[in-house]
């Protein structure tokens, strides 16, 4: 008798466990999305922007949606002066924590840096960086901090939720997302101020889903990792004045 109630207790614990981890989860995901205060990068030293959803570059999509020969984030390329490497400071967007860092010179592999906000599962991504030696894992940062410099060209910029696994699209991207946004849907009142002082507002900065399904972006022939036909498409790009 004191065996089966054994059992039944470590059953109920276990079902309740698994519920709590539901509604966490749930709860993180639902949660207000962080809202983006300092610019990541110095506008004066950007030459132009992609759109979210252009035909740049490779598919970038969610997992769970039904887009894709799109690319869901941001390429922010330099004046031609700036590149090369380490010459222009990458900024944290908001106050938050690192989420997780990558960086694997020896294999020849730019950095990437998230960051968010603990209890949120919306997560801001930079890529392509050389990530500053004082930055770590699950540290704080605020909006403003450097977190380190741009490694050549240019940037990607994310905003999304991390998937626990990756997810293939069309037998040809592996998405890493199981969620994607526009940063500029998440930015406070002086950031968008920057971007407009410059002539861009936020309306230029996406195609919509109705507007990119009506002109679908190609693969390129014989690429098996999600490449789009992008070299044809100066509308994808907003430049920066």
């Amino acid at each position: 008798m004191n065996k089966k109630i054994i059992i039944i207790s470590v059953f109920g614990l276990v079902v309740i466990f698994g519920f709590l981890v539901v509604i966490s989860n749930l709860k993180n995901k639902t949660a207000p999305q962080p809202v983006l205060t300092a610019n990541f990068i110095d506008l004066d030293k950007v030459d132009k922007i992609s759109k979210y959803r252009s035909c740049q570059g490779h598919t970038v999509v969610p997992q769970e949606s039904m887009e894709s020969k799109r690319n869901m984030k941001h390429y922010v390329v330099l004046k031609p002066e700036f590149t090369g490497g380490n010459k222009v400071p990458v900024y944290s967007p908001l106050n938050g924590v690192v989420k997780s860092i990558r960086s694997e010179p020896d294999k020849g592999l730019e950095g990437e840096i998230w960051l968010g906000v603990k209890g949120n599962d919306w997560d801001f991504s930079i890529q392509h960086i050389n990530i500053a030696s004082n930055i770590k894992g699950r540290q704080k940062v605020k909006a403003g901090d450097i977190i380190g410099y741009v490694a050549n060209r240019g940037i990607d910029v994310v905003y999304g939720v991390g998937a626990r696994s990756v997810k293939m699209i069309d037998g040809r991207y592996e998405s890493p997302y199981s969620d994607l946004d526009s940063p500029f849907n998440h930015m406070g009142t002086e950031l968008i101020a920057q971007y407009q002082a410059k002539g861009i507002n936020q309306n230029d900065m996406s195609y919509t889903k109705e507007q990119r399904d009506a002109i679908s972006c190609q693969y390129r022939e014989n690429d098996n990792e999600g490449g789009l036909n992008d070299f044809a498409h100066p509308e994808d790009w907003v430049e920066v004045n």
